[in-house]
């Protein structure tokens, strides 16, 4: 007996989260299951932030929510990021090992990501390499990663062989953005949306390390006035989360006062239910310069012109990968302000060179997306027979 319509799946993602990514990505991910499968999918939405700060716990409680559902879709968030506070299974999916048995139905792990840095103490190693384990061997999972590099430093960390593990596109790229009216887009000048990352400064930036935050906010600011200068533009800075608001401070003070007054605006955060608003201004605008994962790989899916600065290893992997490592600028090059503001020059002026660049690698991923996604319907189908 196959799946009657609707198919009945439980999605845990970032539901309830303010940081707008997390957004970008549930849309991307039930946006091409939606029109992958070819049945119904009814959504069953948990939240799975309100796990990860305690309000909810990975109990059997949540095992009775999965096996009333047809499946569970472990949405692409970053699950392994070493917190100590992950005992369980050294990630955030953090169901006890003892009740992973008693879940009966089919559990897709949906390109799941990493965020660790030079330096940084993975804590409970052990239990990630056990929950690894447990999903490579277990007939109910299928388990996959972003094609961020992930699946590389996972192997790095645990020592397996990964062959198993399948690479997935960041769903993000589909995003669903609607135009809306901006009062920040202005009519005639070249609009930049500027996404800075302040998110785990402490590793991110080290100065012992040659990643000087200082030196970084300078270069950027260096390249805005030089490009005001050569351009009519307005720049829109463009905070994903509460990090970015202290950076895009920092970032004001290394400017000249004529630039912040005359040709700089900010806007306010939003929760993940306005993602589509939030991405229309991306829309809106002629170009991105992106620190943020979830700056970038919107952009490619949306058509932006874009420009990456990039401070981990997962966003030039992803680039690269796509043949788009030209549109990357290392955060902490020694000439970080030449390369930078010649990329831009090239990407305004070559606009639709990009935009066609991003189009033909949007596509090859939608293809992945469409293979994988159907991989997961025959799965579904064929545990449920497996199971009468």
């Amino acid at each position: 007996m196959t799946i009657s319509s609707p198919i009945e799946l439980l999605h845990l993602a970032n539901f309830n989260s303010t940081n707008v990514g997390n957004g970008a990505l549930i849309q991307g991910l039930e946006y091409t299951l939606e029109n992958d499968f070819p049945i119904e999918i009814a959504w069953r939405r948990e939240a799975w932030d309100d796990y990860t700060f305690g309000k909810l716990d990975f109990d059997v409680e949540f095992v009775n929510k999965v096996n009333k559902a047809n499946g569970l879709i472990v949405g692409g968030a970053v699950a392994f990021n070493g917190r100590d506070y992950n005992s369980r299974t050294g990630t955030r999916f953090e169901l006890p090992f003892e009740l992973w048995d008693l879940i009966k139905k089919p559990i897709i792990f949906y390109g799941l990501s990493y965020r660790c840095w030079p330096g940084q103490i993975y804590h409970h190693a052990d239990k990630l390499k056990r929950m690894i384990e447990k999903c490579l061997s277990s007939k109910n999972i299928i388990f996959s990663v972003r094609n961020d590099g992930t699946k590389k430093w996972l192997s790095a960390l645990t020592g397996f062989n990964l062959d198993g593990v399948v690479e997935v596109p960041d769903s993000a790229v589909f995003v669903q953005a609607k135009i809306d009216k901006y009062p920040e887009i202005r009519s005639g000048a070249c609009n930049i949306i500027v996404s800075l990352n302040d998110e785990d400064s402490a590793f991110r930036y080290d100065g012992n390390l040659n990643r000087s935050r200082d030196t970084l906010l300078k270069n950027i600011a260096n390249v805005l006035e030089r490009l005001a200068k050569k351009y009519s533009i307005n720049i829109i800075l463009c905070p994903h989360y509460f990090d970015d608001l202290r950076m895009i401070g920092d970032l004001i003070d290394k400017m000249k006062p004529q630039l912040a007054h005359q040709n700089i605006v900010t806007v306010g955060t939003s929760r993940v239910d306005n993602t589509s608003y939030f991405y229309g201004r991306y829309l809106s605008a002629d170009l991105a310069i992106s620190m943020r994962v979830h700056s970038m790989s919107p952009c490619i899916g949306l058509g932006v012109p874009m420009i990456a600065i990039t401070t981990q290893e997962r966003m030039t992997d992803f680039l690269e990968s796509l043949d788009l490592g030209e549109q990357a600028v290392n955060a902490f090059a020694s000439d970080l302000e030449e390369k930078l503001f010649n990329r831009l020059v090239y990407t305004i002026d070559n606009k639709l060179k990009v935009q066609n660049q991003f189009k033909n690698a949007c596509k090859e991923l939608r293809e992945q997306t469409y293979q994988f996604n159907n991989r997961i319907y025959a799965f579904l189908q064929g545990w449920n027979i497996e199971q009468q």
